[in-house]
């Protein structure tokens, strides 16, 4: 397809997706790691061939110019405009890209994520003398199309489209991904002459050319698609990927160690039968009495500076340098069983941390070192974490539990604002996390608490004044931010 250019407006508020956009731009929400309409950028990019790219922007937009820059990183030009008349819809965006589209343009609405699309295919596509082509999908909710438009199709012609529709007639989603010919520009210039001071919308426009018997296409877009406006969704778009590509991640598997432990042999036996396992880290204090037998077995050891001591500060120390897309943490001395590490690779695809539990009595093995003191200062912790973090909706009951799986791009997020040096990193990793808005998911797992050297180093009162501590003033900053 000549000259075609890829229009990307991304000037909105994002008001449905509050309080996620109160300081970016709904285009720049992270699916795993990567803001939106970087992906966009990309699938332009590789699926179309485009290399001309036109950003709107209004709202926050010197968040989205900082991150993609002149398109260099990306192997593109992007070239930025400005709306500030935001009232007037997304198709005052478009008509300011006007000057740039030479025959058409493919449009992409910068909150709209696709996963596995056939993209590609608009470029065969017979557009004809089509003065728009819309994108639509077959959908088994149908629910969906309320929030979006639907359309109907005749002879490869859409015959009506109806945004926001009360009746729904049929399963055809309408998406946000359109080809415009430029004469389209000329019928939303003279909208606006029209109606100078209100709003103009695409799809009603769309909607009236098809009225007037002029040629509008039906593109059938395949794939997995999300509409994202809300934490939902924004999940619903993160597990696509994740899903996607959850063959292609790698994992690594970091082992803390205090440096003692007789039993690390099993434990590096027993987590070498878990399929999925990529790199596998040993994680030492500077002094200790096993590095040689952890290189006997052919493990990598990460060993931290004499300055780094407690479990917090070795902890960051290694996730900070560990090589992975997925991070998870155990013990060194197989107090949590390599089994389990299947269940929290289960919920990844849907959270961006899992975490044992170690209060579920019937997974305790007799002998642990879970007694009930220990076990009811965990529960007591994590209510009161529930309590203080009431709106991010959370559901705990161990906030010490050291056996969990986080995704790079969500603890790379955080990383940042993660101080505690003792045993109170576990639940200030949590806690930042809901800061964020992740999405944590806690399981049940089975605890052996096999470690000597764990159990009288942290399982004490110190550790419960230290997250206690912890948590209180996690709140009062959080209300002073």
């Amino acid at each position: 397809m000549e000259d075609l250019i890829g229009l990307i407006p991304a000037a909105g508020k994002g008001t449905r997706a509050y309080p996620y956009t109160h300081r970016i731009p709904k285009g720049m929400l992270p699916i795993n790691g990567v803001p939106n309409i970087e992906r966009l950028v990309v699938l332009m990019r590789d699926q179309l061939g485009i290399r001309n790219i036109v950003i709107v922007v209004g709202y926050q937009g010197q968040v989205i110019r900082r991150h993609l820059g002149d398109g260099s990183r990306l192997a593109v030009r992007i070239t930025y405009l400005q709306n500030d008349e935001l009232d007037k819809g997304w198709a005052w965006s478009v008509l300011l890209a006007r000057p740039y589209v030479k025959t058409r343009c493919c449009v992409m609405l910068s909150d709209e994520c696709y996963v596995d699309s056939n993209h590609a295919e608009l470029l065969s596509f017979d557009h004809g003398d089509a003065m728009a082509t819309c994108a639509v999908m077959p959908v088994t909710d149908t629910q969906q199309i309320r929030k979006n438009y639907a359309v109907r199709i005749a002879a490869g012609r859409i015959t009506e489209l109806v945004e926001n529709p009360d009746t729904i007639f049929n399963n055809l989603l309408g998406l946000g991904t359109f080809v415009f010919h430029r004469r389209f520009f000329d019928h939303i210039a003279a909208a606006f002459e029209k109606n100078p001071q209100g709003e103009v919308d695409c799809v009603s426009l769309m909607a009236n050319l098809c009225r007037d018997n002029q040629t509008v296409r039906a593109f059938e877009m395949r794939g997995n698609y999300v509409n994202i406006n809300d934490r939902d969704s924004l999940q619903l778009a993160k597990y696509f990927v994740r899903e996607s590509g959850y063959p292609h991640f790698s994992t690594t598997l970091l082992i803390y160690s205090e440096g003692d432990e007789d039993n690390l042999q099993l434990t590096i036996d027993e987590y070498r039968r878990v399929p999925g396992i990529d790199h596998m880290v040993v994680i030492l204090p500077h002094r200790n009495t096993i590095a040689d037998r952890v290189r006997a077995n052919g493990v990598r050891i990460l060993q931290c500076p004499p300055h780094v001591r407690l479990y917090g500060e070795k902890i960051k120390y290694a996730m900070d340098r560990a090589p992975g897309d997925i991070l998870v943490l155990t013990e060194a001395s197989y107090s949590f069983h390599a089994r389990d590490l299947v269940k929290l690779q289960a919920y990844l695809k849907e959270a961006d941390m899992v975490i044992g539990t170690r209060t579920t009595r019937q997974l305790i093995r007799q002998g642990a070192n879970m007694r009930g003191i220990v076990r009811l200062a965990n529960i007591a912790l994590a209510k009161l974490l529930e309590v203080l973090w009431w709106e991010r909706e959370c559901r705990f009951t161990d906030v010490g539990c050291t056996f969990r799986a986080v995704w790079r791009s969500s603890y790379d997020r955080i990383s940042g604002q993660l101080k505690s040096p003792g045993p109170e990193f576990s639940v200030e990793m949590m806690i930042e996390l809901m800061r964020a808005r992740e999405r944590i998911i806690e399981i049940p797992v089975s605890y052996h608490g096999l470690s000597f050297s764990m159990y009288r180093k942290y399982q004490n009162l110190d550790t419960f004044k230290r997250m206690l501590r912890r948590i209180i003033a996690s709140r009062t900053e959080h209300r002073n931010r």
